[in-house]
């Protein structure tokens, strides 16, 4: 059977995924002047910020200095329109990291205001069917909308999935998880309401309740050392990141479906367990439970360049970087209950170079989110979103030059790329910090 399907023309960059890649991407290149269509499968911009419930923002600073790039302060400046009055400054007002707080309603509003601002075409309700290409040349994203099948076409593409959809249905080299079909486990995030802060217990004491619970057979499978708690906009509404579903694949609609309901199950017991066991829990009830559980692990897309845990650990630099790294390595045990920590050295970075967002194998298609070209153990670093918006950020500025002077991103030159970066406000030059020594990873 054949059918006619819709095409869709005219645009130059087709964008795939409105997550914080995907916007940062869709947002740059449209302000250099490209017209830009970017494709979102729920009906809103944001990624796990929004839909995942992911705060707070993770820390990507040196001593309070930002290493993200402008696209990064522009979200958040503006969110704030959207915040309450008397929430604390963003780093975007401040220069700094801070404990970032956001509400997931001002993170949504504010990028799709971006976009709409910057003239790009937004594509709600469509999911990644199948993809057209002529060699080693993407010409269409073939979509699934609730009235069929839709081809857009372009001259450059961004895979912005998280998953790294586009590239894998474009034939793309990839790896998945560790290497041994085992990914990190995924989290299903939600807030609790009427919570007394005043009468909470420190993080060591909940923990040790929790263990008792586990013990007694209250809590029966949750498997994690403690609660993760974080505060947030509101003193009587605490944000959990507490949920943990390991053994199934995220790329598999059935074990998804299956995480889904066990991270639901799990919820529900660590519900239950506050209100009878914890103090200032008496009266909590839930506030709000995220769209979708949030995936930190799936495919990762080979590139032209290949970061390692060796670049990692030497704080490589590199003279195409379009991105800087102070966030550590981050792992979420899959085994047990625990978590691998791996910080950097005190006042450094990483650097990612060009080559790990340019597909290995497509030449006109670049990669702005977790899926770009690392190994697993890095991987865990730069996923976080402020990272991501960072990488968003170069892809959309690398398509824009190559749209401008009629080339494939692949063939552009990537210490070019970072001078655009560099023109246009990235902190990717001198960067000056005051040599004190942390105490932590997380210290604001």
């Amino acid at each position: 059977m054949r059918c006619e399907v819709p095409v869709l023309s005219g645009y130059d960059l087709v964008v795939v995924g409105g997550g914080p890649g995907g916007i940062a991407s869709a947002v740059t290149a449209a302000r250099h002047g490209v017209k830009t269509v970017l494709i979102e499968r729920y009906g809103q911009l944001g990624g796990m910020a929004v839909v995942g419930e992911v705060q707070p923002f993770m820390p990507n600073h040196i001593n309070h200095k930002t290493l993200d790039k402008p696209f990064y302060t522009d979200w958040l400046r503006a969110m704030r329109p959207y915040m309450p009055e008397d929430t604390p400054p963003l780093s975007a007002e401040l220069g700094e990291w801070r404990d970032l707080r956001i509400s997931k309603e001002a993170a949504m509003l504010a990028a799709e205001d971006l976009c709409l601002a910057a003239g790009v075409k937004i594509l709600y309700h469509h999911t990644l069917f199948d993809v057209k290409r002529e060699n080693e040349k993407l010409t269409a994203a073939i979509l699934h909308g609730k009235d069929g099948l839709l081809a857009v076409t372009g001259k450059v593409f961004i895979d912005s999935t998280g998953d790294g959809d586009l590239a894998a249905k474009a034939g793309c080299d990839f790896e998945f998880g560790d290497g041994k079909e085992d990914c990190q486990p995924m989290t299903l995030c939600f807030k609790l309401s009427h919570v007394d802060d005043a009468r909470r217990l420190p993080g060591d004491e909940l923990t040790r309740l929790f263990q008792e619970a586990k013990k007694d057979g209250t809590i029966t499978n949750v498997p994690r050392d403690g609660v993760g708690e974080y505060h947030s906009l509101k003193s009587d509404i605490v944000h959990f990141n507490s949920t943990r579903v390991a053994g199934k694949n995220p790329l598999k609609a059935a074990e998804l479906s299956e995480a889904e309901m066990e991270a639901r199950r799990q919820l529900r017991e660590l519900f239950h367990f506050l209100r009878k066991r914890a103090p200032g829990y008496e009266k909590a009830e839930i506030h709000s439970i995220a769209s979708t559980i949030g995936v930190r692990e799936s495919r990762r897309i080979m590139g032209l360049s290949y970061l390692t845990i060796e670049d990692y650990d030497a704080v490589r630099k590199f003279p195409d970087a379009i991105a800087r790294v102070n966030y550590p390595v981050d792992i979420h045990n899959s085994k047990d209950g625990g978590f691998t920590f791996r910080p950097l050295p005190d006042n450094d970075w990483y650097e990612i170079p060009y080559g790990c967002i340019v597909a290995r194998n497509m030449t006109n298609l670049l990669l702005a989110s977790r899926c770009i070209s690392t190994d697993h153990i890095v991987n865990s670093s730069l996923r976080v979103m402020p990272v991501i918006c960072s990488l968003g950020q170069a892809a959309g500025m690398a398509a824009a030059m190559a749209v401008k002077v009629g080339k494939d991103p692949s063939a552009l030159d990537g210490k070019a790329v970072r001078g655009g970066l560099i023109e246009h406000g990235a902190k990717l030059g001198p960067f000056e910090v005051e040599n004190t020594k942390r105490t932590n990873w997380d210290q604001p």
